[in-house]
């Protein structure tokens, strides 16, 4: 009986076949690449036309609004006010002007693509991803003109943007994400100074050296841990006793001349405290979330504090530094005591 003998591929057909398929491969793959990228850029121009679209329908919702002096988005945002359909950008920002204009800039998650639209253009133009073309400036926070102090206002320092009061924190150490802040000046240049309503860190030494000559030592190294991830802009920092001085309407205090028995109740702004019912002072907004504080007019104790320093010497006592107590009264205390006093940092914004 005879058996037939089953004849394989040869080296070279097999090599033949890996050579076609090796250059249906080099033809296909860009094709397919192509598609792809191609894809992605369609995807990534219908998020920035849906991102104006969303702006315009946010301005129709709030036009006629007398407050409304223009709106910035920061991407990825955490404002529910913008409804977005689809995947957020990378980063970018867009603006809603005062007279409901456009202006847009925006990559994608993967910096492949940039999109831009300026006040005046009719369509979104769409490039290469190039930083230095498509990094945006700084938002500038749009807040309303003609905030009075003690004016709460909701915002995230780390990403410059207002948020939602209901997903503000405000216990002593939160110093990232949705936080309340107040109105305490107005710069007259659309911006303000504002205070957060809690302190960052609990309590900290001004200065464990115990001597304010030589300036802020273990509150600053704090101040600058609290906000390493803010923004820059925000320029953050410590109130000065001047200030609080200003707020309560004290014309007579001076912290580079008054000396330290010139401490005074903001509320009366003399040595008497008329404010000693919960929620009754009219600067509680300055001293809530300290311990005991509700006897001398604060809305919410914290136990955790006493107040928080200022970032002004006392003028005639090398031990002391002016801080806000949890009385109501801005008064001075040992620079090298970190028990008592915290830091409660102020942004311009």
């Amino acid at each position: 009986m005879f058996c037939k003998k089953e004849k394989g591929f040869t080296l070279i057909e097999l090599l033949a076949v890996i050579v076609i398929l090796a250059i249906i491969a080099l033809i296909a793959t860009p094709i397919i690449v192509g598609v792809i990228n191609k894809a992605k850029k369609n995807s990534f121009v219908d998020t920035a036309y849906g991102i104006v679209d969303a702006g315009e329908l946010y301005y129709a919702k709030n036009f006629g609004n007398d407050n409304f002096d223009g709106k910035i988005f920061t991407f990825p945002s955490e404002s529910e006010e913008l409804k977005l359909s689809g995947e957020k950008p990378g980063g970018g920002t867009l603006e809603i002007t005062k007279k409901g204009k456009q202006v847009l800039t925006i990559y994608d998650k993967g910096k492949n693509w940039c999109a831009s639209k300026g006040e005046e253009d009719a369509k979104v133009t769409v490039t290469k991803y190039e930083e230095s073309k498509c990094k945006t400036e700084e938002a500038t926070i749009l807040l309303p003109t003609g905030l009075t102090k003690g004016t709460p206002i909701y915002l995230n320092p780390e990403t410059k943007s207002i948020c939602k009061e209901a997903n503000a924190v405000s216990t002593t150490g939160t110093k990232t994400g949705c936080m309340k802040w107040y109105v305490y000046k107005d710069n007259g240049n659309k911006t303000y100074q504002l205070i957060l309503d809690h302190n960052t860190t609990a309590t900290v030494p001004w200065n464990s050296g115990g001597n304010n000559t030589n300036g802020m030592k273990e509150v600053f190294t704090a101040l600058e841990n609290d906000t390493k991830t803010w923004k820059a802009s925000l320029k953050a920092r410590l109130i000065t006793a001047d200030e609080v001085a200003n707020i309560a309407g004290n014309i007579n205090f001076n912290g580079t001349t008054s000396a330290v028995d010139k401490w005074f109740y903001l509320d009366s702004n003399t040595q008497t405290q008329t404010a000693t019912q919960q929620g009754e002072s009219a600067y509680a907004w300055l001293f809530d979330y300290t311990d005991d504080c509700e006897s001398s007019g604060c809305n919410i104790e914290d136990s955790s504090n006493y107040g928080y320093w200022t970032s002004t010497p006392a003028f005639n006592d090398s031990h002391y530094a002016w801080n806000m107590t949890n009385s109501g009264s801005l008064g001075n205390y040992f620079v090298d005591y970190g028990t008592d006093l915290g830091l409660r940092p102020v942004i311009t914004a």
